[in-house]
């Protein structure tokens, strides 16, 4: 009925402080350390608990959040049909360079089977950029950036006017405080977007450059370590796309 207060009684740190008072007590056989312990106790346990419950509650947000996102189909058949075919290309490079990798010596095979979990963790991540890239797509086309920008010159020019009422003077600078925090926000979006178009681009890239490494391979073992490079990459970006995702969803 109350976990908050049950998360700050049951823990390992309050087992430490209980066993060193209990230490202290027996050691100088006086109860004073326990009578320490219980009043600071009964003057932090307050403070504790609140602060637990605000930690159980986010936590509580997060774990729903979690259980309504997105599964891979959903983002894939929310995707345009241009960025649709375009993951499809990415998806065809990766069966093409798992299809020369096949071809090495039946020894080899084993290698590169074990390939082939990194290859979907490699086109799920492809799958999160082009949906996060149609989000901000979206976006981009609700607001005309010109017009908005156009709109704060007019609506800056009507404060600046030497008679206004009060009250009509107030509305417009709230009018243009949202107009400006609209602004900023489209030119954030744009940014984001150019960001993860250079990041989608950098990944086919890469996966081009190993499917020509594959079309000449005769090593399953270099197979390996080129797949472990571009996830390398892949996990370098990674913090970047996260950035870009807590920027979208605040």
């Amino acid at each position: 009925q109350h976990p908050a207060l049950k998360k700050a009684i049951a823990n390992q740190y309050q087992a430490i402080l209980v066993a060193g008072a209990i230490g202290f007590s027996a050691l100088t056989l006086s109860p004073l350390p326990l009578m320490l312990l219980a009043g600071a106790e009964l003057m932090a346990m307050p403070f504790l608990v609140e602060r637990l419950k605000r930690r159980l509650e986010i936590e509580k947000k997060y774990a729903a959040r979690d259980a309504h996102s997105m599964t891979q189909q959903q983002q894939y058949s929310a995707l345009p049909p241009d960025l649709r075919s375009r993951f499809e290309r990415l998806r065809a490079l990766v069966a093409r360079i798992q299809g020369n990798y096949k071809g090495l010596s039946v020894a080899s095979q084993g290698i590169v089977a074990e390939q082939s979990e990194k290859f979907d963790v490699l086109l799920a991540s492809c799958l999160r950029r082009f949906w996060l890239l149609f989000k901000y797509e979206e976006m981009g086309a609700a607001v005309h950036e010109g017009r908005v920008a156009s709109e704060i010159e007019e609506i800056q020019a009507a404060i600046e006017q030497g008679e206004l009422d009060p009250r009509v003077r107030e509305a417009y600078r709230k009018n243009l405080q949202i107009k400006e925090e609209l602004l900023r926000a489209a030119r954030k979006n744009l940014a984001n977007r150019e960001a993860l178009v250079a990041d989608i681009d950098s990944l086919e890239t890469l996966l081009q450059l190993l499917l020509q490494k594959s079309i000449a391979a005769t090593d399953a073992s270099a197979f390996s370590t080129e797949i472990d490079d571009v996830l390398s990459q892949v996990q370098a970006d990674a913090a970047s796309v996260e950035e870009i995702e807590r920027l979208f969803g605040s």
